[in-house]
């Protein structure tokens, strides 16, 4: 992928872009120029070929480059499509405004999205984690460790056990992109032609950096809370991870906060034998359906994100299995609560990956909408469960924060309609800041004053149809037709700046004076409205844990809905459960083929009974296509 070495004479852009190149040599490098994105040399031979996009050439002092480029505001059709194809791209873009003065603006790199990282919705599946896996080898003890960080939400797990069950986990939890040192091959059962992998430098796998690593970034004294503390595998794959962050300019992680690790008592091990035969999460055919599909009517991303979770790693100790059944019946029982509950839970948005937008600071006007009403849609979920006042679900209620400190600032400090980005349209609501609103003051009333000018002008000079105009080049002037001009009434204080066809354009000091005036306010007013955007960040940043538990109760409540919406909908029953070694299903039904089935035919229910007395083994027969299977997987 680097570009081939250039030599010789070069102009100042592209000196700026090898030398910016040169630094990411293993990623396409999209170079911002004016309006647009470019690449150059073999990254746009390549970029012209995934994107489908012209491949032209530039001038490089004397010889010529290949180029391929498009506009900026393009970015979100095409990045995606990049990182899909398997390639990491770094972007680079212009730090400091244009000027004469300068002949080549300063840029920086200042985001380098691959697979497992990136907050663009365009690339991510609102309904399955994103993982980012970094994986470390002991051979000689057979031990593997081994950690997944969802970036878009801040979810970061970790494990460290024998080789086969690490790598197991590793393919139930299919990352976008597996990280390993270059001193170690990657294993044989991980490599996968659809897998994305990078191999990083041996150094960065060593325990005390990482641990330090992690110390430092989670702010804490030791990593017993974590219960990583005698896990080295483990600390060390956290802190590979921290290290590829840091190094891929995401350096601004507040979301990450929290590492879990995967406990191997807490929930059945499923291989992914077992998870594919059984069409857990994908169907064998294309036009089939999984037991996720049917089960999926949650309504939120973070429901649906859990629920994939909660398949996959499902509870083995009764009483939390118990207790999630007991919120299920709640909300069976409870029609209206749950109706009401999934209303609003419908419309909360995907908190989750919002507050990593703004931990990430990618976060825009339009973004604090967001914000706004999936906070208060939370307000309105907790008022919901505290009036039913359910013992099973008051502690996932007591736990929803109410955050009115920062929903009444934004309140207050935004307007109700907000721009895509600070600049495109007013952001900062009229009187929050004094400053500002005498800045606006100014402009509102330039376009009075200039009116003012051009009448007492036209009045003293006797010129009937004088006009002001405005032009990137020469600001506001003065325009007068040759009709005008020749009738010589032009007064000896105007200064002429351009002749055209059918007319000549003047300037005074007087108008020279008010431009200066309004385009300062412009200025002014754009410099201030992102001060207080950017102040709005820092301090909602404050508040990312606190959003973070939200989106996850959230999506809890969203689960345990659509679990009750499924039984309810469906007819499906409650277990229940003994210790006794016994399996007595009544009218069993498999929900994957019975949702399959054609409109009018119904499935035959099957009943099952084993236990250690009597029956500890079923022979089940019958011909081809007479449902064997459909038993056993049920």
């Amino acid at each position: 992928m680097a570009n081939k070495s250039h030599t010789g004479k070069m102009t100042p852009l592209m000196r700026q872009y090898f030398d910016m190149k040169s630094k990411y040599p293993n990623a396409i490098l999209l170079y911002r120029v004016g309006d647009f994105y470019e690449t150059f040399g073999d990254d746009a031979k390549l970029v012209a070929e995934i994107l489908g996009i012209v491949l032209t050439k530039r001038n490089n002092g004397g010889s010529d480059i290949a180029l391929a480029g498009f506009p900026h505001h393009s970015m979100d059709l095409y990045l995606p499509r990049l990182v899909k194809a398997g390639y990491r791209v770094a972007v680079c873009e212009q730090l400091e405004k244009p000027s004469k003065e300068k002949k080549i603006v300063k840029r920086g790199v200042t985001e380098i999205v691959t697979p497992g990282i990136n907050t663009n919705d365009q690339l991510l599946d609102s309904k399955r984690p994103n993982y980012l896996c970094a994986v470390v080898i002991d051979s000689v003890r057979d031990m593997v460790g081994t950690s997944f960080l969802d970036f878009s939400t801040g979810q970061f797990l970790t494990f460290e056990g024998r080789a086969q069950e690490t790598y197991n986990l590793i393919r139930n939890y299919q990352p976008a992109e597996i990280l390993y040192s270059n001193a170690e091959a990657l294993p044989i059962q991980l490599v996968h032609p659809d897998m994305y992998t990078f191999g990083m430098d041996d150094w960065v796998f060593d325990e005390d950096f990482c641990r330090e690593k992690i110390i430092r970034h989670l702010k804490v004294q030791s990593l017993k809370g974590f219960g990583i503390e005698n896990h080295p595998l483990s600390i060390i794959s956290c802190g590979v991870i921290l290290h590829y962050l840091e190094n891929t300019e995401n350096k601004q992680i507040a979301h990450v906060n929290q590492i879990s690790r995967i406990g191997k008592s807490d929930f059945l091990w499923l291989d992914p034998f077992t998870i594919r035969n059984l069409e857990l999460i994908a169907p064998f055919q294309s036009n089939g359906q999984s037991l996720f599909d049917v089960m999926d009517c949650t309504l939120c991303p973070m429901g649906s994100r859990l629920l994939h979770q909660w398949i996959l790693f499902p509870l083995i100790e009764v009483d939390r299995i118990r207790h999630r059944h007991d919120q299920v019946s709640v909300l069976v029982e409870q029609e209206n609560l749950r109706s009401n509950l999934r209303e609003h839970v419908r419309q909360i948005g995907d908190l989750a990956r919002l507050t990593a937008k703004l931990a990430a600071g990618m976060f825009s006007p339009r973004h604090v909408t967001q914000l706004l009403r999936s906070l208060e849609l939370t307000n309105v979920i907790r008022d919901l469960l505290e009036a039913n006042d359910h013992k099973e679900l008051e502690d996932l209620a007591g736990r929803l924060e109410r955050c009115s400190e920062i929903m009444d600032d934004i309140r207050l400090r935004f307007n109700e309609e907000l721009p895509i980005q600070v600049g495109k349209a007013p952001t900062i609501a009229a009187g929050f800041n004094t400053e500002l609103d005498e800045w606006r003051m100014l402009m509102g009333g330039a376009k009075e004053v200039l009116l003012d000018l051009q009448k007492r002008e036209s009045e003293r000079t006797g010129i009937g149809k004088l006009k002001i105009g405005f032009n990137n080049v020469f600001g506001y002037y003065l325009e007068v037709t040759n009709k005008y001009k020749d009738q010589d009434l032009i007064p000896d204080d105007w200064i002429r700046k351009q002749t055209l066809t059918n007319s000549e354009r003047y300037i005074t000091e007087e108008l020279k004076e008010l431009e200066d005036k309004i385009l300062n306010a412009e200025e002014k007013i754009l410099s201030l409205e992102q001060k207080l955007f950017d102040d709005f960040i820092q301090f909602a940043q404050q508040s990312i844990g606190i959003f973070k538990r939200n989106s996850h109760i959230v999506g809890q409540l969203d689960v345990l809905a659509s679990l009750a919406e499924l039984a309810e909908t469906h007819h499906y029953a409650r277990p229940m459960f003994n210790k006794k070694g016994q399996i007595h299903i009544e009218k069993g039904r498999h929900p994957v083929i019975e949702a399959l089935m054609p409109p009018g035919e119904s499935y035959i229910p099957n009943d099952v009974r084993l236990n250690k007395e009597d029956q500890q083994i079923i022979v089940i027969t019958g011909p081809n296509m007479s449902g064997k299977s459909a038993v056993l997987r049920q």
